[in-house]
C-alpha cells in the first residue's frame, strides 16, 4: 500500500520523485506541499526515504530504496562510494553532473546576488573537466586510531571525525595508487598512534601531490611535534624504494588544533624542493608552476587550464591594464594572463607561496609581475605605493572576500573585478555587496571537481553605468 498521503513526521517513510539537485548534493522532492531534501538521490529517481529532520517548511531525508531508476544514474566506479565522504555523484552520469552544477550556480546567483537571468552565461551548464577519473593533482588523507586499528583515508560520509580506510582513490592518477596502503602498513608497524585533537598522538595528514604533465610525485607528511618518534626516515625510504616517480618527500609538524593539511614547521625535505606543473595557454605556450609542499595550486590541472583560459576570455584584458591578483597562490591566473597586460601585482598571505610565485615568474621569463606577502583579512594587507589597478582578480577562500579587502576594492574602484570562487553562495553575497557600483557582466561555471558537489565559478563585474 502506498503511503504517499500518509502524514509526514520525523522517522516516517515516504515515497517521492526527485525533481532536481540542491547545491551540496541532496536531491530535491516535494511531498504534501513540503520541500524534502534527500541524501544519495539522483534527479529522475522515484525513491523511498526516511525523514531524519522536520522543519516548518522543509524536511531532510535519507534514501532507503530506489523504486524507479533515473535515466541519469550510473553504477559508481569506486568501492567506497556509499561510505566515503569525498564523492557525492558517482551514481550520476557526468553530463548530468555538469548540467545540474551549472543550474545550481545560476539559481544561487539569482537568488542571493539578485543577478539577472539575462546575464551572459547564466543558465548554461558547467564547463566539463577534460578528465573525470584520475584528475586530481592533490589529495589529503587523514589518520585515526593506533597500532592495528590505525586508519589512513577520508572522513566517513556525514562524519567530521571518523576515518574510513582507503587503500586507493580512483580520483588520483594510477602512479600514486600504492602510496596510501604503503603509508598505512608502515604506520601500523610503527606502533605510533594518530593525532587526537588537543590530546596526544603523532600522525596527522598525508598529502599526495602529482604533476600531470611531468608525472612528478610529492609526498608531504604532517605530524604533531615529537622528541621521541623517529619513524619518518624509514617511511621516507620505503616510499622512495617503491614509488618510481616520487621526487619529493617533506615532513612538517603542526601544533594548531584545526584539521588542516598545512605544515607549520618543515622538519625535513628529501629530493627536489618542488615539483613542476605546466598549463598550456590558447596560443600553445605553456606556463610552468613550481609546486612546493604548502603552496596553493588548483587541484585539477587539466581543469585549471580550462578555468584559466575561460577567465581570460571573460576578462578580456588589455595591454595597458595594471592587474591586482589577490589570494594569488603561486601565480595562478595572473601568470596565465601576464602576456596580455601591462603589469600583474599578486598578494598572498603565505611567504612560502609568495616565494614560489616569484620563482614561477622567473621560470617563465615573466618580467611584468610583482608579488607581495600580505594578510588580506587585515586592513594592512595591501602594500603601500602601488599603482592604481584597472582590474582586480580575487580568488578568495570559501568564506569569501574579507571585509577589509572588500573596502579596499571599493576604494581602489577598478574598471573590472574578476571574481573566481569555489563557493557560489559567497560569490553571490559579495556581488550583492558590490551591487551599487558594479554589475555582473559575464559568468561561467567550471567543473573542477567531478563526482563531488563542488564547482568553480567565474564572474566578471564591471562598473555600473
Amino acid at each position: 500500500m502506498s503511503n504517499d498521503t500518509a502524514p509526514i513526521s520525523k522517522g516516517s517513510t515516504i515515497e517521492c520523485t526527485i525533481e532536481s539537485l540542491a547545491f551540496g548534493g541532496q536531491g530535491i522532492a516535494r511531498h504534501e506541499g513540503m520541500t524534502v531534501f534527500v541524501d544519495r538521490a539522483v534527479p529522475g529517481q522515484k525513491v523511498r526515504c526516511e525523514i531524519t529532520k522536520l522543519k516548518k517548511r522543509f524536511a531532510e531525508a535519507t534514501r532507503t530504496e530506489i523504486i524507479e531508476n533515473s535515466e541519469s544514474q550510473q553504477t559508481p566506479f569506486c568501492e567506497y562510494f556509499e561510505t566515503c565522504g569525498g564523492c557525492m555523484h558517482q551514481d550520476m552520469q557526468y553530463d548530468a553532473q555538469t548540467y545540474w552544477k551549472g543550474r545550481q550556480v545560476s539559481e544561487t546567483l539569482a537568488r542571493i546576488g539578485k543577478i539577472s537571468a539575462e546575464t551572459e552565461g547564466m543558465g548554461e551548464e558547467a564547463l566539463p573537466s577534460p578528465e573525470n577519473i584520475g584528475y586530481r593533482n592533490k589529495m589529503e588523507f587523514s589518520f585515526s586510531g593506533y597500532a592495528d586499528d590505525l586508519k589512513v583515508g577520508f572522513k566517513l560520509r556525514g562524519s567530521e571525525t571518523d576515518v574510513l580506510n582507503i587503500s586507493n582513490c580512483p580520483l588520483l592518477p594510477e602512479s600514486c595508487s600504492s602510496i596510501p596502503a604503503l603509508v598505512k602498513d608502515y604506520c601500523v608497524k610503527s606502533k605510533i598512534g594518530a593525532y587526537r585533537h588537543g590530546k596526544s598522538g603523532y600522525w596527522r595528514k598525508l598529502v599526495i601531490r602529482v604533476a600531470h604533465i611531468s608525472g612528478e610525485i610529492m609526498v608531504h607528511l604532517i605530524t604533531a611535534p615529537s622528541k621521541t618518534h623517529h619513524a619518518i626516515p624509514g617511511l621516507e625510504k620505503l616510499l622512495f624504494d617503491n614509488v618510481p616517480q616520487l621526487k619529493t618527500f617533506a615532513h612538517s609538524t603542526r601544533i594548531g588544533r584545526a584539521d588542516l593539511a598545512t605544515g607549520e614547521r618543515q622538519i625535513s625535505l628529501t629530493g627536489k624542493p618542488f615539483i613542476t606543473e605546466s598549463l598550456e595557454r590558447e596560443d600553445g605556450k605553456a606556463v610552468k608552476y613550481k609546486i612546493t609542499p604548502n603552496s596553493f595550486f588548483q587541484t585539477n590541472s587539466a581543469g585549471a587550464q580550462v578555468l584559466y583560459q575561460r577567465s581570460v576570455e571573460i576578462a578580456q584584458p588589455k595591454k595597458s591594464d595594471i592587474v591586482y591578483d589577490l589570494f594569488c597562490g603561486s601565480g595562478g591566473i595572473g601568470m596565465f594572463m601576464a602576456d596580455k597586460i601591462k603589469e600583474i601585482i599578486g598578494i598572498e598571505i603565505s611567504k612560502e607561496t609568495v616565494l614560489a610565485a616569484k620563482e614561477n615568474a622567473e621560470l617563465n621569463g615573466i618580467e611584468n609581475a610583482r608579488y607581495f606577502a600580505g594578510n588580506l583579512s587585515s586592513e594592512k594587507g595591501f602594500p603601500r605605493d602601488l599603482p592604481k589597478p584597472d582590474m582586480i582578480i580575487v580568488d578568495p577562500p570559501r568564506s569569501g572576500v574579507p571585509a577589509p579587502t572588500m573596502e579596499k576594492i571599493l576604494e581602489l574602484s577598478p574598471e573590472k573585478i574578476l571574481y573566481i570562487s569555489c563557493n557560489p553562495s559567497t560569490l553571490a553575497r559579495d556581488a550583492e555587496k558590490l551591487g551599487d557600483g558594479y554589475t555582473v557582466k559575464r559568468f561561467s561555471a567550471v567543473d573542477m571537481f567531478p563526482h563531488t558537489s563542488h564547482v568553480e565559478c567565474i564572474a566578471l563585474l564591471t562598473k555600473a553605468d
